[in-house]
This record gives structure tokens, C-alpha cells and sequence, in this order.
């Protein structure tokens, strides 16, 4: 899948690799790790590019560098009226081929196809300006070389060809390999051809051979790799069958589409491109399927059932995208070190680039390729036979690109790679032919060799090996700045980053600037940029999956809109607020991780446009005076089944319908209110009738409200009374069951208190003794005056009494003088004991005390809320000792 991409930060960074998210960027602040990891990654790819620039520049310092530009056009006089054919260079001189049409002379001569030319380079003076040169094309004279043109044997052969053809022309003239072919037509058909042949000594000397050089004559294979026709083992039937491509990729034609997908999956019949066929009624095998691997490449040749012409598809692994390029189909070469394949008209790299040329490209056949010594440089040559036509495609691999093709009928190539070519401006016949004289990197072996070499640190590598390792670095580089993220693209990183470390050994050497380094960290991140990766495919999916359910929702809500015609202004309304809440679901999607934003303001601005139409089409019938009667008659319906409702359960169902219809006019409002209406009476009409609706609403929601809490209040109290019944019958049972004490205290806890367990808690600040807290096991305690037991609660409610840790109660003796002395032993001053509220749950109690002395224990839901302390189902009896006494004694009666 394509997805949206997370946008990489700053390329710049130090040799360290530290990019600005790293520096604290503030943008990186918000980014997750896989954004934090891009940046740091496209900081140390901006790091080793910039190194691998510095050393190119130092290497074109050393070696030098002749860039492709044009120098100069010159022109070419001949002795008669003739169509340019080809021109090849022979031995220091230019032989020129061309076709003369002679009306009234018997025969035609050497002279009259063929003519010798020497190439004259003059430069200006030190003091002309720009230092300039010029070029001169003089006639030569036949007797320079007389092996090419005098020698008997060609003249005899040249004559009988002319003589017995009558449709003899010359086609082209080719050195290959140490030969000179001069081929000629002699037939109406191109494949009607004698071929002239002479060799080609390393000297310059030249010698004609014979007229048998129609063997020698023979293109390359105009693709350098082989195509593998798909058998019936792989077809995978199913309910949209495909064919198997290596099991990476599955095409079919059937269904009226060619269709690529990358998924095994024929219960679905879409994929990442499909176009239609002519034929749509055709089985899988009707069709003729091959493909080919070059490099991360996938090429496909495929033709549909009843359809003449190939279609010509790349699949790139990389970037997981599919380009149709019918340039392949004609020819195809594989570029340098895997950088993608080039063909007439046209590129396409592994990193995902295409370009083609807007050019004549019919009928080019591959003809050859001429490599530069630096190893920087390639031309491939391509080739029409019929019209003579050529087409020149320089590529370099250091900036991977293909310079502009250079279309000619003719070229010819020096030692010191100095290139002529001629274009034939028409078919008419001429004596003056112009010339374009270029500045190429493409010299001879001999002529590089002959060259000076130095003895610093690039001599002694190379220039070759140092372009192909920058060029290299150069494509690790772009394929992080360019390339599209997805796993393929990562892994081919990480490998070609293994590659590069062992193939050039000098990379971390100092004085070429170190590039093992940053190679290594960029590494080192592509590797954790990888798994970081596979969870933001997951939440890419996750947020394509729900913006498709959106889309696939707002499509039917447009369907709906247009399709049906509201009655009432309850339907208008519900129209009107399903549009607009799926407006505010879009927008929702927004705060999702690697959601397309594209997409969304392209699905909103449809929204809108739906929206704006609904609306104009419901001012049309909410104009109406009897538009909102239904909805009045609704929302009374609604006011008196409130007023009627006999439990506070049912208020909910009518409170939600009220609620519902209260935003219906909400939704109303906001879009009458934000169109563009003309007659402001129209606008004005609708908003007071809604306006009357609302109140009616209103007045519903209070009827309902009032009622509601009636019936609250009643519900309340008959559930106290409830509750309180059933508290006293549980008493009684409980107190006809106990009949020994230990069973009473039993029962007393069990039904009274409420308490289900107890935990001693921490033990207060001024006694040993723990007090009492729900959590842990049940257990009783002795109030200081009294033998009778009551249940303690813990904190937020009435609280235990302290103790001692073992003091026997006896020991501070009888009556009142008793407790006074059991206070004051235990260091208690002051504090407060309060007794358990057994029988209702009351949050806090808290003493109460009048100025002139007794108190009374005090319960509620307030600090100072004054109520009647209820414990154990018994009405206990709070007794106060003195005024400022700061313990209570408490006497309990039955």
C-alpha cells in the first residue's frame, strides 16, 4: 500500500550524525521514535553525501573530467547533391557515406558514395578572447589511405554491387571489433543487404578484406536478459484468479482489467494498478504473460486475448509501485551496478525514477555501448536500419542521470573523445551538410593510458574504483532523501550499506575523507529505522482502514441525500444531522497518527458541498408555514407522556428523545444560519418557527423534570421504609436465635452493625493499643463502663475506643472515681471516644457542647449536625461526666 508518509526532518547534521530533532528541534518534541530515527538517518545520509562530494571534487582535481557539452557546428561540402548517410573514423581521418542519385551517368563510382575528410582542431590565441578553438573539416585525398578506397579488389566488389542491384544504397557504416563494415541495401527489403568489410590494424593501416561481412553484421540482443514465459503451474484459481510472478507479485486481464496485485488473495479482485483491456470476456491463460528480474526490479510483458500490441510493466520492489513503459519492449539495457535499465526514449532507476524523452523512438534497435575509462560514464547507442537514424543516450553514474539524447543520422567517435555527428535537416538532397562537433569523457583505452599518472592518495586507488565507490555512497545517499519508506527500501539499504563496506577497502581512510563512518552509523539507524517501521505500517493501516470506512459512510450518506426527498422536518433534520456528524467524525481522524490529510480535506470538502446542497433543498420545504407541525405534534407527545410517566426509570427513554430533538433544531439552526440565503424574511420565518419548537421542548423537558422528582421523592421513601422493615424483621430474627450471650454478640454484629470485617489499624499516638478498622477479622470490644460488647468502625465513621496494652480494668477501681482515674493514667486528655452507629450508616459523628457543661454525642453528615446516635438496633444513652472531662462514659439499656 501507498501510504502517508511520515515527513523526514533536516538533512543537515554533523560528522556525528546529529540532526536538529536531535538538537531539540521543536518539532521532534511531538514526533514518535520512527520520526526521531528518519531525521537522525536523513542527517547522517546529508553527512556522507557531503562527504563523497568533497572527495568527487578532490578526484576531478587529479584525474580531470570532460563533461558531455557541444563545442561546435561545422559544415561539410561534397561534390555532388547527395543524402548523408553515416560517417566512422579511420585511421586519423573521417570517412563520410552518403547516397547520390545521378540521372544520366552509366554507372556509379566510389567516389560518388565515399569521401575522406581530416579533422582540424585549431585553438585561439592565449589573447583572443575565451581562449576559444575552432574546428575545420578538410577533403582528403583517397591516396592517404589507399587500402580503404583504392584498393582493387573493393573497387571490383563496389562496381559489381552497384552494377547487378539496381537498388544498391548505402545503409551504414560500423568499426566493430578491429573491422570496418560498410553495409548496403541492395533489395527493397532492410534484411536485403551486402556487407564490405576491411580490417583495422592497431597501427592506423587498413586493409579491405572481401564482401562477405554479412556475418560480422549482427546486432547485440537488444535485451540483456531473458524473458520467462508463465506456465499453467502458475495460475492460482480462485474467485478473481491470477498469475504467480515469483510469488512477489500476481497479474491477471480478466474481469475487463489488467490487474497487478502484491497480495496471494483471489477472493479480491483490486491491486496496486489495473487498466482496462479490449477483450473483457477472456479466461486467465487467454493471455500472454512473461517477466524478467533485473536487479530490484520486475519487468512484465503481457498481451491481452485479441490484442496485437505488448504492454510493457515495471514492478519496483523497492517502493512497491508500478510504471507502464512500452519503451522497454523494443530494447532494454541493464544500467551500471544495478541503478535500473535504460532503454529507447527513456530511463527508470531502482530508486524510482523515470524519465523518457520526448523523442522518435520507432524502430530503434540497440546497437552498442561505449564505456568511459574513468568508469563514470556510459553511451548507449541505439539504432534505426531503415532511415539511418540514431540515438545517443549518455548516462553517469555519480549523479545517475541520463543527459539530454542527442538524435543523429550519423557519428563518429575519436581517440581523444572528441564526437561528430551530423543530422540530416530533410530528405533532400544537398552539397552542404552540417557538423556538430561535442566534448565527451569517452576516450580510448590507448589514449587513457597514455596520460600521466600521479602517485597521491587517489592515483593509487584509481579513478575508476573511486567513481564506483562514490557513486555508490552517492546512491545510498539518494535512496534515503528519495526513495519512498517502505520495508523493501530499508532492507536494500542496509544492504547495500554491507556491500559498500566490503568492497571498498579504502573508505575509512583519512585522507579520503573518511567515509566509512557515516556509512556505518547511517547502518546502524537503518537497522533500528526498520523495526520502528513495521509498527508505524500497523498504524498506517490502522488510520487508512478508518478513513475508508469513513469515506465508504459519507458516500452513502451522499447517495442518500440526493436520493431521497424528506417529507417532514424530522426527516430533514435527521438528513441534516447524519451530514453533520459525519463531518465532525472526519475531523476526529485528524488526530490520528499517519492519517492522510490529503485525503481528508478532500473527503470534508466533499462533505461541505453535500451539506450546503441538503441545506438549500431543506430552506425550500422548512419555508413552508405548516413545515414544523409534525415536529410541534411530536414534542407534545412528548411533553404529555412525561407528565404521565408512573417511575422515575421511565423519564430516561423520554428525556433522551427530548434531548435528540432539542439538537435536531440545534442542527437546523447552524445550517440555515451559515447559508447564503437572499430573501432575509425566508431565513428570518425559519428561524422563528424553530425558535417556537425549541421552547415547546423546553416546556416539555420541565414538565418532565417536575415529575421526575416527584416521583423521586416517593420512590425514596418507600424504599427507606422497605429497608427500615426489613432492618427490624432481621432484628427479630436474629434476637429469637441467640439465646446464650456469646450468641446474642454474634448476632448483634451480623444483622446490626453492617460491618462484614474488621482490621486493627495503627495504634494511637498516646496509648499501645491498635484501634479497630473494617478489612481484617471480626472482633468486639469492651466500652470502659458497661460489660456489654459493641461492633467499632473504622475511619470516616464513628471510630473504636483506645486501651491499654494489658491493664486490667479492676485495678482503677468503682463508680465514677473509677473512670476519672482510668482517663488519666492512660495520657488521653481531651481525646474523644466514639461509640459505634450500628444501626444507620452515618458518615461522621462529632461531640456536641454546650457552654454550661454536658454534651451529647451528635451524628450526620456535618461536623456539627445534631441527631440521636442509634447503636446495635438499641437506643443508647450517652452520659456526660464533667464539663471539661476528657473521656465520655457511656451506660447502654435494652
Amino acid at each position: 500500500m501507498p501510504v502517508s508518509e511520515p515527513v523526514p526532518g533536516p538533512t543537515g547534521g554533523d560528522a556525528t550524525g546529529t540532526t536538529g530533532a536531535d538538537a531539540g528541534d521543536p518539532v521532534g518534541l511531538d514526533a514518535g521514535s520512527y520520526e526521531v530515527l528518519r531525521n537522525r538517518l536523513v542527517g547522517q545520509a546529508g553527512e556522507l553525501a557531503r562527504r563523497a562530494e568533497r572527495l568527487n571534487a578532490r578526484r576531478l582535481e587529479v584525474f580531470g573530467s570532460t563533461e558531455l557539452r557541444l563545442l561546435s557546428t561545422e559544415r561539410i561540402r561534397t561534390g555532388n547533391n547527395c543524402v548523408p548517410r553515416d560517417i566512422v573514423p579511420v585511421g586519423g581521418l573521417m570517412l563520410f557515406g552518403y547516397n547520390v542519385f545521378i540521372g544520366l551517368k552509366p554507372e556509379t563510382t566510389v567516389d560518388d558514395v565515399f569521401s575522406l575528410h581530416r579533422f582540424e582542431r585549431e585553438r585561439g590565441a592565449a589573447g583572443d578572447a575565451g581562449d576559444s578553438e575552432s574546428f575545420r573539416f578538410d577533403r582528403a585525398g583517397p591516396d592517404e589511405l589507399p587500402g580503404l578506397l583504392r584498393d582493387p579488389v573493393f573497387q571490383r566488389d563496389f562496381a559489381e554491387l552497384y552494377r547487378y542491384y539496381r537498388q544498391t544504397r548505402l545503409l551504414q557504416l560500423r568499426r566493430l571489433d578491429g573491422r570496418l563494415l560498410a553495409v548496403f541495401q541492395t533489395g527493397p527489403r532492410t534484411d536485403d543487404i551486402r556487407v564490405l568489410r576491411w580490417r583495422l590494424d592497431a597501427d592506423g593501416g587498413v586493409g579491405y578484406l572481401d564482401n562477405r561481412g554479412e556475418r560480422d553484421h549482427v546486432f547485440p540482443p537488444s535485451h540483456d536478459f531473458e524473458w520467462i514465459e508463465t506456465t499453467r503451474e502458475d495460475h492460482v484459481l480462485g474467485r478473481h484468479p491470477h498469475i504467480s510472478i515469483a510469488d512477489e507479485i500476481f497479474v491477471e486481464t480478466v474481469g475487463g482489467t489488467l490487474t497487478v496485485k502484491l497480495e496471494n488473495n483471489t477472493e479480491v479482485g483490486e491491486g496496486i494498478y489495473d487498466e482496462p483491456v479490449d477483450e473483457p470476456l477472456q479466461s486467465l491463460a487467454d493471455a500472454d504473460v512473461s517477466w524478467a528480474r533485473v536487479g530490484p526490479l520486475i519487468l512484465l510483458r503481457m498481451r491481452p486475448y485479441k490484442e496485437t500490441e505488448w504492454r510493457h510493466l515495471v514492478f519496483n520492489t523497492l517502493t512497491r509501485e508500478v510504471v507502464r513503459l512500452d519503451g522497454i519492449g523494443p530494447a532494454c539495457q541493464r544500467l551500471p551496478e544495478d541503478h535500473g535499465i535504460i532503454f529507447p526514449g527513456g530511463y527508470h532507476l531502482a530508486t524510482g525514477v523515470t524519465r523518457t524523452f520526448d523523442t522518435d523512438v520507432s524502430g530503434l534497435e540497440f546497437e552498442r555501448v561505449v564505456r568511459s575509462p574513468n568508469g563514470e560514464d556510459v553511451l548507449y547507442v541505439f539504432h534505426a536500419r531503415a532511415d539511418g537514424r540514431s540515438l545517443l543516450l549518455p548516462y553517469n553514474a555519480i549523479r545517475k542521470e541520463v543527459a539530454a539524447p542527442i538524435p543523429c543520422h550519423g557519428f563518429s567517435l575519436f581517440d581523444d573523445g572528441t564526437l561528430v555527428v551530423f543530422r540530416a535537416t530533410s530528405e533532400e538532397p544537398t552539397r552542404v551538410h552540417p557538423m556538430q562537433i561535442w566534448q565527451t569523457p569517452y576516450v580510448s583505452d590507448a589514449y587513457a593510458a597514455a596520460q600521466p599518472a600521479g602517485t597521491g592518495p587517489l592515483e593509487r586507488i584509481g579513478n575508476a574504483d573511486l567513481v564506483r565507490g562514490i557513486s555508490d555512497c552517492l546512491s545510498v545517499a539518494r535512496m534515503v532523501d528519495g526513495a519512498a519508506a517502505t520495508t523493501g527500501v530499508y532492507e536494500a539499504l542496509i544492504a547495500a550499506c554491507a556491500r559498500i563496506v566490503d568492497h571498498y577497502h579504502w573508505l575509512g581512510e583519512a585522507d579520503l575523507g573518511d567515509l566509512l563512518a557515516p556509512l556505518a552509523e547511517l547502518r546502524r539507524t537503518a537497522v533500528a529505522v526498520l523495526d520502528e517501521y513495521e509498527k508505524v505500517r500497523a498504524l498506517t493501516e490502522q488510520a487508512r482502514t478508518a478513513l475508508d470506512e469513513s469515506a465508504e459512510r459519507i458516500a452513502s450518506l451522499a447517495r442518500r441525500a440526493r436520493g431521497e426527498a424528506p417529507l417532514t422536518a424530522d426527516d430533514w433534520v435527521r438528513q441534516l444531522a447524519g451530514l453533520r456528524q459525519a463531518r465532525g467524525h472526519l475531523e476526529t481522524l485528524r488526530e490520528l497518527r499517519y492519517v492522510d490529510h490529503g485525503r481528508i480535506d478532500e473527503l470534508a470538502g466533499r462533505l461541505d458541498d453535500e451539506l450546503t446542497a441538503a441545506g438549500r433543498r431543506a430552506v425550500d420545504f422548512l419555508r413552508r408555514d405548516d413545515a414544523f407541525t409534525g415536529y410541534q405534534a411530536e414534542v407534545d407527545r412528548l411533553a404529555g407522556q412525561g407528565a404521565a410517566i408512573g417511575t422515575v426509570a421511565e423519564a430516561g427513554a423520554v428525556r433522551d428523545e427530548l434531548a435528540g430533538r432539542a439538537e435536531g433544531l440545534q442542527t437546523i439552526t447552524d445550517v440555515v444560519g451559515g447559508l447564503d440565503i437572499a430573501d432575509a424574511t425566508v431565513r428570518t420565518g425559519i428561524l422563528t418557527r424553530v425558535g417556537e419548537v425549541l421552547g415547546a421542548v423546553n416546556r416539555a423537558r420541565a414538565v418532565l423534570d417536575n415529575r421526575r422528582r416527584e416521583l423521586l421523592e416517593v420512590e425514596g421513601r418507600a424504599g427507606f421504609a422497605a429497608e427500615f422493615a426489613l432492618l427490624g424483621q432481621a432484628v427479630t430474627g436474629a434476637l429469637a436465635a441467640a439465646t446464650p450471650p456469646s450468641a446474642a454478640t454474634s448476632s448483634w454484629a451480623g444483622c446490626c452493625c453492617g460491618w462484614r470485617t474488621w482490621s486493627p489499624g495503627s495504634g494511637s499516638s498516646t496509648t499501645s493499643s491498635p484501634s479497630w478498622r473494617p478489612g481484617g477479622p471480626r472482633s468486639t470490644r469492651r466500652s470502659p463502663r458497661g460489660s456489654r460488647r459493641c461492633w467499632t468502625s473504622g475511619p470516616g465513621g464513628p471510630t473504636g475506643w483506645s486501651r491499654r496494652r494489658s491493664a486490667s480494668w479492676s485495678a482503677f477501681g468503682t463508680g465514677s472515681a473509677r473512670w476519672a482515674r482510668w482517663t488519666r493514667s492512660t495520657r488521653t486528655s481531651r481525646r474523644t471516644r466514639w461509640w459505634a452507629s450500628c444501626a444507620r450508616s452515618w458518615k461522621s459523628c462529632v461531640p456536641w457542647a454546650t457552654p454550661s457543661g454536658p454534651r451529647s454525642w451528635t451524628a450526620g453528615s456535618g461536623p456539627r449536625a445534631r441527631r440521636p446516635v442509634a447503636a446495635c438496633a438499641t437506643a443508647w444513652t450517652c452520659t456526660p461526666t464533667a464539663a471539661r472531662r476528657s473521656g465520655w462514659a457511656g451506660t447502654a439499656s435494652r
